[in-house]
């Protein structure tokens, strides 16, 4: 497949094509699984040959598309000037060229400059607590999940800024607010990923289209954790250990604080803390496609250019020497970088099991029936 990037920026309402586009860079999601996503930013490069003034000004909009296979244009950023910065790359008689570079950044940077909280919240699910946070944060929301899946006590006025607060109440849930390439906000819970993995499956990368060089994998002490004390409502605290994990690796502790409610749902989340980090896991490293590459199908390069944090991701046929086998994660953030003819994709990603939660009841179609019942079957409800 040959494919070329076709890359526009537009800043305000004046657009600008690849003629004029020296190297564009676009950054969003977090590193791993453990901390939640920072504001996505984009460094753009503009080619000023004639010596005009383009009247580029903070706090204009910034919008960056690409053409996907079919030459529609698919968009990559969207967010606000917060930076001009202007070097001369060439003077002499035939001209005067100018490198005039944008930086532009998403919704949570604008986040963390809102005051919100103060007003008090009540006790309330992680939906409800979270949809109110981007609400007076005064974003566009894209989804926030439902049902709530952990409940916080009541939370006292307390001003803080909205990113700040978005983010802790999504790390206490075990979820992750992110944003979207089309300036939205949005809240992916718990239960997130096991749905998506459940609806959609894993998208498959083929090894050829890795460029290899560089890449490793990890398998490390310090991710261990295999004796936890969790505190809730006032100051409870429940636990958990696993002794085989302490008996390969010593005791690894940890101390985590939050606002939750219930007993039943503290000591699940205590559990679950222990069962996915009492062994150490294989974590790819982060790894790049070159998205203009020929070896690329049409369809593979159109579900690359609309990656978004929590896809599910697999990789087969590892070298041995990386993975010694199938490895299935989910995307945590990724890096384009285009510039006139080329772009490549750098995917950062954890291992899945860090992610995949137990299956529990109100995550199930209530309309769900067991394969093997004929669904003709009269159901009846015994007193």
């Amino acid at each position: 497949m040959t494919w070329q990037p076709n890359a526009t920026v537009t800043v305000g309402v004046t657009s600008y094509t690849s003629k004029s586009l020296w190297d564009v860079s676009i950054t969003y999601g977090r590193a791993n699984v453990w901390e939640q996503a920072r504001a996505g930013y984009a460094n753009v490069e503009i080619l000023n040959a004639d010596n005009e003034n383009l009247y580029f000004e903070v706090n204009q909009s910034l919008v960056i598309t690409v053409e996907d296979s079919t030459g529609t244009p698919i968009t990559v950023f969207t967010g606000l000037v917060t930076q001009i910065s202007n070097t001369m790359s060439a003077v002499g008689d035939s001209g005067i060229v100018g490198i005039q570079t944008l930086t532009a950044v998403a919704p949570f940077a604008f986040m963390a400059r809102k005051v919100i909280g103060t007003s008090a919240y009540p006790k309330e699910y992680d939906d409800d607590r979270m949809t109110t946070i981007l609400t007076e944060a005064g974003v566009t929301i894209d989804v926030v999940d439902t049902p709530g899946v952990y409940e916080f006590t009541a939370r006292a006025a307390n001003p803080s800024d909205s990113y700040s607060l978005a983010a802790y109440y999504a790390q206490m849930a075990f979820g992750y607010i992110y944003e979207t390439t089309d300036g939205k906000v949005g809240y992916a819970n718990e239960s997130h990923r096991l749905n998506e993995v459940q609806s959609f499956g894993y998208f498959t990368i083929p090894e050829a289209y890795i460029l290899w060089r560089g890449v490793s994998s990890e398998r490390t002490l310090n991710n261990v954790v295999n004796d936890v004390l969790l505190s809730y409502k006032n100051n409870a605290s429940v636990s958990a250990s696993d002794a085989g994990s302490i008996t390969a690796y010593g005791t690894q502790a940890a101390s985590i604080s939050t606002e939750l409610e219930k007993t039943v749902e503290a000591q699940y989340q205590v559990d679950r803390y222990v069962a996915i980090r009492a062994n150490p896991l294989t974590n790819l490293s982060s790894f790049i496609i070159q998205l203009d590459s020929p070896v690329l199908t049409s369809a593979d390069l159109d579900v690359l250019l609309g990656i978004y944090m929590g896809k599910p991701i697999q990789v087969d046929n590892l070298p041995n020497a990386i993975v010694h086998t199938v490895y299935r994660g989910f995307v945590e953030g990724w890096r384009l970088t285009i510039n006139q003819y080329q772009a490549a994709l750098a995917l950062t990603t954890t291992e899945n099991s860090l992610s995949l939660t137990p299956t529990r009841w109100q995550d199930v179609d209530p309309t769900t029936r067991w394969l093997d019942v004929d669904p003709t079957v009269q159901w009846f409800q015994y007193e």
